[in-house]
């Protein structure tokens, strides 16, 4: 279960980067898929508001995966890597 919610993650991760590229900021004229006139799916206003969208609900799978395997991994216990290394003692003459 834990490696299946984190590959979701990661996927959600690659895909809210593409998405926050793909739309345009505030001063400009054209976004990664060309300027505002074009013949494009994503030119449209309609299409702005779809990314949006879709933009905030990957941040919310996102927020929720990110719960998930927090509270997963603070169950599992603590333990440390340190915990097992011995300490060699030093014999002073």
């Amino acid at each position: 279960m834990y490696t299946l919610v984190f590959i979701i993650h990661i996927i959600a991760c690659l895909v809210l980067v593409c998405l926050v590229l793909m739309q345009s900021g505030k001063g400009s004229a054209a976004g990664i898929f060309g300027s505002s006139n074009s013949d494009s799916v994503f030119a449209g206003p309609s299409a702005a508001t779809f990314i949006t969208k879709l933009t905030a609900g990957v941040a919310v799978v996102i927020a929720i995966t990110c719960l998930f395997l927090t509270i997963n991994v603070s169950r599992r216990g603590m333990s440390s890597v340190v915990d097992n290394v011995e300490i060699p003692v030093s014999q002073t003459k």
